[in-house]
């Protein structure tokens, strides 16, 4: 930037000398904001596609190997079951009677099965149950590749066949420990390809198992009906490295692969890029328009900041010695304060004094003779007089202590009628004298708050002040105290001239006061919203329909944590 104009310049130069800073400003501006936003902009978009595309890759390699553990655990489940079966009752014993029907009913609760058969070590069907009985019925599985792999391994889960059935299917079988027999269930198709198919692969991804020949033992969701020779080596490929990887083939796809049921089948899962990130495309586009948006208001703002530039630090400067008036108006209050606490320590003392002292005459009259001394009566009264009205005003400067010593923020269980009849009686003479009538509309079942007392009293002390200063004189504060659910609400309602619309926008802001200049420091309002925040309660303020303003302060009932 330049050097400052001489003190003395011209105005012509002085004018040149600011338009010539404007244009550096707004120059500095405009490049400092945004370069950075386009660079980030760039960077932002850059980064997020390649993180997203590193962790798709592993969520879905993750996601296939919970599918694969899902599968052999729901194909070993069914093998124990029917090897837990087959410890309980021979292949002999299962031709009998409904034996094999009540197995099934016990084993098919959830509809994991479709039918149940028993077949002997020479693979001749003894007893069936399901809807294909007639199908099988005299049927031999001695020659059948799947009986010779249960007959030698004992256990045996099957690809998907069509065999006697005519139509797709798949068995668990087990043989019992001495292969005497087999007890073969198949699995409910639906269900089983509903394991693969509700993995979540995004828009236009698939979810598919195929065998090691390249058969596809579930539906594909694009329709796929084969896996070519090189696919099949590149899945298998995966599937050894961990199943993760990522291929790029007619637009970019990522594959997760596990091997499942003994390394037997491929579960294969693949998400489209391109289609999983059409919303990210979209949004990008409109980000760029937000940019170039951005970009023409920051241009905008520059100029116009540059040109209030001088203006604004005029303002500031006014404001900065409004403020530094005010706050000495405040340590003048605080002052005061301190020197009101001062006084009223120090007429306490002289009143304990005459207390003390009247105390001792009226003991000193208890011995005296009634009889002897003229006007007994009237000095036993004129006594009495001076304790009740030396008592009053002890009670006046201990309140006046309350209020003027520092809050220690001391919580204790309080009654709020209590508390607004003490604060109201400090103003009371105050109110005589301007012939302004206090209500009071107490409720009388009201519970007690845990709260602190003094800082309450506080507030309710600066809105008598702000009702009494608002009425002026001849009129009217309604004070209500009531139960509002889980809080207490005590309302203050005056006959004064009611709030302005520009009032309401800036009643709770620091120094913002319509008193005449030198009655009001508009801290009052200000301090006391803070201090019912503080308390867990609620400052508000609203318009009567009759006239006037009420505030009304809210204090929950539960203490305070």
């Amino acid at each position: 930037m330049d050097s400052p104009p001489p003190q003395f310049c011209s105005v012509r130069e002085g004018e040149a000398y600011y338009a010539r800073q404007k244009y550096l400003f707004a120059l500095a501006f405009v490049v400092v904001a945004i370069v950075p936003l386009l660079v980030l902009n760039y960077n932002t978009a850059s980064f997020y596609r390649a993180s997203w595309i590193e962790k798709t890759s592993v969520e879905l390699a993750t996601l296939a190997g919970d599918r694969r553990e899902l599968i052999d655990h729901f194909l070993a489940a069914q093998e124990d079951r029917l090897a837990g079966f087959l410890s309980l009752y021979t292949p002999e014993a299962l031709r009998e009677g409904k034996r094999v029907e009540a197995l099934f009913t016990a084993m098919n609760r959830s509809g994991v099965i479709t039918d149940l058969g028993v077949i002997d070590r020479h693979g001749n069907h003894l007893a069936y149950h399901g809807p294909y009985e007639k199908e099988l019925a005299g049927k031999n599985y001695a020659r059948a590749q799947w009986f010779a792999e249960v007959m030698q391994s004992g256990r045996y889960a099957s690809d998907v066949f069509s065999g006697y059935r005519k139509v797709p299917h798949l068995i668990v079988a087990v043989a019992d420990p001495a292969r005497t027999g087999i007890l073969r269930a198949t699995i409910n198709s639906t269900l089983f390809n509903s394991l693969v198919a509700t993995a979540n692969v995004g828009p236009d991804g698939d979810a598919f198992i195929v065998n090691r020949r390249g058969e596809l033992q579930t539906p594909s969701r694009l329709g796929r009906t084969t896996v070519t020779s090189g696919e099949l080596g590149r899945f298998a490929a995966l599937a050894a490295s961990d199943g993760r990887g990522k291929q790029q083939e007619q637009g970019e796809r990522i594959y997760g692969v596990a091997a499942a049921n003994g390394g037997q089948w491929l579960l294969v899962l693949e998400t489209n890029v391109a289609a999983s990130l059409a919303s990210y495309d979209k949004a990008r586009r409109r980000d760029s328009a937000l940019v170039a948006f951005a970009a023409a208001l920051i241009i905008l703002v520059a100029v116009l900041l540059t040109h209030s530039m001088v203006g604004r630090l005029a303002r500031a400067e006014r404001e900065r010695s409004l403020l530094t008036n005010q706050v000495r108006e405040v340590e003048k209050l605080a002052l005061i304060g301190r020197l009101s606490a001062s006084v009223a320590h120090e007429v306490n003392n002289p009143l304990q004094i005459i207390t003390d002292q009247a105390g001792l005459i009226d003991e000193l009259m208890e011995e005296e003779n009634p009889a002897g001394i003229t006007h007994f009566d009237d000095y036993r009264k004129a006594i009495g007089k001076i304790r009740k009205q030396v008592g009053r005003t002890s009670t006046i400067t201990h309140r006046l202590l309350g209020f003027s010593r520092a809050q220690d923020n001391v919580l204790s269980d309080t009654d709020i009628n209590q508390s607004v009849e003490e604060t109201t009686a400090l103003l009371e003479h105050e109110a005589q004298r301007q012939r302004i009538s206090i209500v009071r509309h107490y409720q009388d079942d009201l519970p007690t708050v845990h709260t602190d007392a003094g800082q309450f009293q506080q507030v309710v002390l600066n809105i008598l002040h702000n009702a009494l200063d608002a009425i002026g004189s001849n009129g009217t504060i309604e004070i209500t105290s009531r139960r509002d659910g889980a809080r207490i609400v005590v309302d203050f309602a005056d006959s004064g001239p009611g709030l302005t619309a520009e009032v309401l926008g800036h009643l709770y802001d620091p120094f913002f006061t319509t008193k005449p200049k030198g009655k009001g420091t508009g801290l009052g309002l200000f301090v006391s919203r803070d201090i019912m925040e503080r308390l867990g309660g609620e400052l508000t303020v609203a318009n009567r329909a009759k006239g006037g303003a009420v505030f009304s302060v809210h204090l929950p009932v539960t203490a305070l944590a």
